[in-house]
């Protein structure tokens, strides 16, 4: 099962501090727009990692794909 961007959003609503990490690249999207989320929400995520306190790291698949709408649980 793949998890997208928009799955971890939708599971994290009180995160502080959201950092979404490609190929050594980070950028902060907090909190994430619409726009941000039409962006980024069907890519792959390979893995979440915590940060400080409320902060997280959502690090895309190595190979960023996006994530098929019939494919979500």
């Amino acid at each position: 099962m793949q998890i997208s961007v928009r799955d971890i959003l939708a599971l994290l609503p009180d995160a502080k501090e959201i950092y979404l990490v490609w190929d050594g690249s980070v950028v902060q999207r907090s909190p994430f727009s619409a726009l941000d989320v039409d962006a980024y929400g069907d890519y792959a995520v390979g893995s979440i990692c915590p940060g400080e306190e409320k902060s997280i790291e959502i690090v895309l698949a190595a190979q960023p794909l996006k994530v098929c709408p019939g494919a979500r649980a």
